[in-house]
């Protein structure tokens, strides 16, 4: 006898066969660290890990003003519009982690609202959210001092099917994350920086706070006699100059 065909309304997303995936633990860089990372303004930290890590310019605050961020990263992969992949992870975060998610920057309608993320912060000490996608509730979370990052406002929340996968690589804003990374994030925009380069970025953090302002100064003067002596094509002037070269 042929065994009857699925029916493909009784399993999200049509035929798809992949099943949701997790880890519940990773490694976590020391809290030192984290510390010290906390402390670099945003810009300085994307100067050290380089425009690979510098999440790009689609990923901003969900409020104004900005409220800064910076902590371990947990993460979560959704199918586009579909957030139980984020309330999986929120059950796995530890005090002071960041949750970064990617939802294929979806932004029909959003992943949830305040009220997960409260209960996150309240039970297991979330400490932010950065989403390749849309959310709600910014006002509220505004007022509770919650940092929200992500590509824009939505007001419908999607439904809680599945699959997802939790604590695996994520691309958020161009840039592939990975549990156990930290995340900083400002108005300026949002960073990230490597576990595996957590102590170089310390390293040379403290090396630039050790520089005399002196130095700060010679380094603007070598860009502005670069810029001077550049060599270019100039077009012929039209008219009598205005201002003075």
């Amino acid at each position: 006898m042929s065994t009857p065909a699925a029916n493909p309304a009784t399993r999200p997303y049509g035929l798809g066969v992949v099943r949701s995936l997790m880890r519940r633990h990773f490694a976590r860089p020391p809290g030192a660290l984290v510390a010290q990372i906390a402390l670099a303004d945003v810009t300085v930290l994307s100067e050290l890990v380089g425009g690979m890590y510098t999440m790009n310019a689609g990923i901003r605050p969900l409020a104004a003003p900005a409220l800064p961020l910076t902590g371990v990263v947990c993460t979560a992969k959704c199918p586009p519009g579909d957030n139980m992949g984020l309330v999986k992870a929120l059950t796995l975060v530890v005090p002071g982690d960041v949750l970064v998610v990617d939802a294929q920057g979806f932004a029909h309608w959003c992943l949830g609202g305040f009220q997960l993320l409260q209960h996150a912060r309240a039970t297991r000490g979330l400490a932010g959210l950065v989403v390749n996608g849309a959310y709600r509730d910014v006002d509220a979370a505004q007022s509770a001092g919650f940092p929200i990052y992500g590509t824009g406002l939505a007001p419908y929340s999607g439904p809680k099917a599945g699959p997802f996968e939790v604590n695996v690589p994520v691309c958020c804003g161009g840039v592939v994350v990975q549990p156990g990374d930290v995340v900083s994030a400002s108005r300026d925009g949002v960073v990230v920086v490597p576990q595996r380069s957590l102590s170089a970025v310390a390293d040379a953090l403290v090396q630039r706070a050790a520089q005399h302002p002196q130095q700060g100064d010679d380094v603007l003067r070598r860009v502005f006699e670069l810029a001077r002596s550049f060599d270019c094509d100039e077009v012929p002037d039209q008219g009598p100059s205005t201002g003075r070269s």
